[in-house]
């Protein structure tokens, strides 16, 4: 019995000596660590949810800034306290955070002047709600019976409610769409390009008229998603914000398509790491210095402002990649610094590109024995440039680039460098409610659950307010190619492209205006050329592409419809060459270049004319997510052709014109989230 006894109390003794010194390490750690040091950890057990922890840390923090000398480089005491309220309010602890906020409201200063209202706001809280008077009934008196007149669901179900941002999982930027339509009725399957087969299910490249969605890579009919893993942290640096986002772009209708190309059905859509320093010393402060790195690729990183004419892209998929015959993707990094009225960037991206390295010459003779070696070597792209609001009605941007595009294969040139520089600029006048407009290609995805990216927020109306904008940008580019005129030269040829662009929005009125002209060099600037890796001939002609377009559509509120039309005429860019024949007949034949690797061979003699686009549309809003569209379409082009035997000789070959009409027409549902 004692025996038990005393064993009872040696075990209490061994257990109570060993919190002991379990504890103590802790208690020394808090009271060697400085206030600086303290603080920051209890910023990070913040941000990471443990608010006992952090509050205990900011407490530890504000005692040891009470035994520390004055000094500038240290946390103000009263910031300290400040965030330590804060943290206890959090946390429940009301009174408690109450208190602390009174132990310096009655001080100077904003600060001061903040807790003094933050005390007053908890301390409402915590107060009874004050009894309310015996209410006074009076006689009652008679009075007429009136019909009260029942309200309607659909009253309260028509006011606009507030959609509270709902983070469902790691996909973001969903876009679904069922469509089903026709893309030419008036020619029968075969007897046009591209291919019409009959209506059908599905998207076709040919719903998509050339001045639809000038500012995205994407026509709006895609099935697709988004896996974005992100998180952003506190950095251990005061004022340094940390995230990084793996981002995969799924790709579901070629999935669907089984057409056995992974890489164009799941690839990197711009994954990165970045940390952000607010010089301003405010946690949600927009001015700092930030670096971005993209660890994968680096298509989202581009020169240039509309999506239609920017440069500098990495995208060898869709003929965008500014590193010919490039080698996997392209990474790299940019570092900006972003102040009140400015900013300014430089980065770097790096290529792999099999490439003409030397040949192996006979150790006897000296001579060549035509074993040449290739390897693949690493190419450099820099790209610079900035921006800066002028006032608040007018923006101006400017980028340069310069990127390395390997070696000459040409035998006469072979072995001499390859490479494009550009510069690109633009001027934005706007009103003061207007964004400076961004393409969502160029954005980094950020999947925040505190702070969720909009990326597909419903058009909002307000009746009698006006909104409007203008745009004008340039680039110009200069690419080193081999002189097709002169043998063993090369000399650098210009690529030249213009926009111009104007919107306006009263009301439930849209309507916008379009002007964009590129040279036939700026058309193949990812070629480069009409000749890959030449200059265009001296003695051969070309004409570039212009293009004029208007749309506009006007809301109806009350159905959620909206009436949409649009069209536009394109000149398209050409290459010709003129010779005669024995008889000394003129002989001309004339390429249409619609984009690289999209060209129609005209028939012998015959010019280019434009073409003429429009459509008419009815759209209407389902749900903040999902609404239907239905159009009708009409398209005239007389550049297209086809190959046929000669009726009158039955052997020889000859280009013919395709019917220039196409009228199509189809539906769609889409849900974006």
């Amino acid at each position: 019995m004692h025996a038990s006894r005393r064993f009872r109390l040696l075990a209490h003794s061994a257990i109570t000596f060993a919190l002991f010194v379990g504890s103590a390490p802790t208690d020394a750690f808090a009271q060697q660590a400085t206030s600086t040091e303290l603080l920051q950890k209890a910023r990070t057990a913040l941000a990471a949810g443990d608010t006992a922890g952090a509050c205990a840390l900011f407490d530890q923090s504000r005692a040891a800034r009470l035994g520390e000398a004055d000094k500038p480089e240290l946390p103000k005491l009263d910031e300290i306290q400040f965030e330590l309220g804060d943290c206890l309010e959090k946390s429940g602890k009301l009174e408690d955070a109450a208190k602390t906020f009174d132990a310096f409201s009655a001080g100077s200063g904003e600060l001061s002047e903040k807790a003094k209202a933050r005390a007053a706001a908890i301390r409402a809280k915590l107060a009874p709600p004050a009894p309310q008077p015996e209410p006074i009934v009076p006689t009652p008196m008679p009075a007429p019976v009136k019909e009260e007149k029942p309200v309607k669901k659909n009253e309260k179900e028509d006011k606009p409610k507030e959609i509270p941002p709902v983070r469902v999982g790691d996909f973001m930027d969903t876009r679904l769409t069922w469509v089903m339509g026709d893309d030419d009725v008036l020619h029968a399957t075969g007897r046009a390009l591209p291919l019409s087969p009959n209506t059908a299910i599905g998207d076709r490249k040919s719903y998509r008229l050339f001045f639809d969605n000038l500012n995205s890579r994407f026509a709006g009919r895609e099935n697709l998603t988004h896996l974005a893993l992100y998180k952003k942290m506190p950095g251990f640096i005061k004022n340094l914000d940390t995230e990084a986002s793996l981002l995969l772009r799924l790709d579901v209708a070629a999935i669907a398509r089984q057409a056995n190309n992974l890489n164009q059905a799941i690839y990197d859509a711009g994954t990165y790491i970045r940390a952000f320093y607010h010089t301003d010393g405010k946690a949600d402060g927009k001015e700092g210095l930030s670096v971005t790195l993209w660890p994968l690729d680096t298509d989202r990183f581009r020169l240039g402002y509309l999506y239609d004419i920017s440069w500098g892209g990495t995208n060898p998929f869709i003929n965008q990649s500014i590193f010919p015959r490039i080698q996997g993707s392209a990474p790299g990094g940019k570092i900006t610094y972003e102040g009140k009225r400015f900013s300014a960037f430089i980065g770097l991206k790096t290529a792999t590109i099999i490439q003409l390295e030397g040949k192996l010459e006979d150790d006897n003779t000296g001579e060549s024995n035509a074993e040449e070696f290739r390897v693949g070597q690493t190419n450099y792209g820099v790209l610079g440039g900035g921006s800066v609001d002028i006032n608040d009605f007018v923006h101006v941007d400017v980028g340069a680039g310069y990127f390395q595009q390997g070696k000459f294969d040409l035998p006469d040139v072979e072995g001499k460098p390859i490479y494009t520089g550009g510069i690109s600029g633009r001027v934005l006048i706007h009103d003061k409610t207007t964004p400076v407009p961004q393409s969502i290609d160029f954005a980094l995805y950020r999947n925040d659950p505190n702070k969720p990216m909009v990326i597909f927020k419903p058009e909002s109306y307000t009746p009698g307010k006006t909104t409007w904008s203008i745009a004008a940008e340039g680039t110009n580019l200069w690419q080193q190619l081999k002189n097709f005129d002169v043998a063993g030269a090369t000399a650098l040829q210009t690529a030249t492209a213009f926009a111009l662009q104007a919107n306006v929005k009263s009301s439930y009125l849209r309507a916008s205006a379009t002007a964009i002209y590129r040279d036939l060099p700026y058309v193949l600037r990812n070629q480069p050329s009409f000749i890959p890796f030449q200059t265009l001939p001296t003695d051969a002609g070309s004409s570039d592409e212009i293009f004029f377009a208007v749309a506009g559509d006007y809301y109806l509120p009350k159905p959620r419809l909206t009436l949409g039309i649009g069209g536009g005429l394109q000149l398209p860019a050409t290459f010709s060459t003129a010779t005669i024949d024995n008889s000394s007949a003129p002989i001309k034949r004339t390429v249409v270049v619609r984009e690289q690797g999209n060209i129609a061979i005209l028939p012998v003699n015959q010019e280019a004319v434009p073409m003429f686009q429009m459509r008419a549309s009815l759209k209407w809003d389902i749900s903040p997510i999902l609404s239907a569209l239905a159009w009708v379409q009409y398209v005239r082009d007389n550049n297209g052709t086809f190959v046929e035997r000669d009726p009158s000789e039955g052997t020889l070959a000859l280009r013919t014109f395709i019917s220039p009409n196409f009228l199509g027409f189809g539906t769609s549902v889409s849900a974006r989230f």
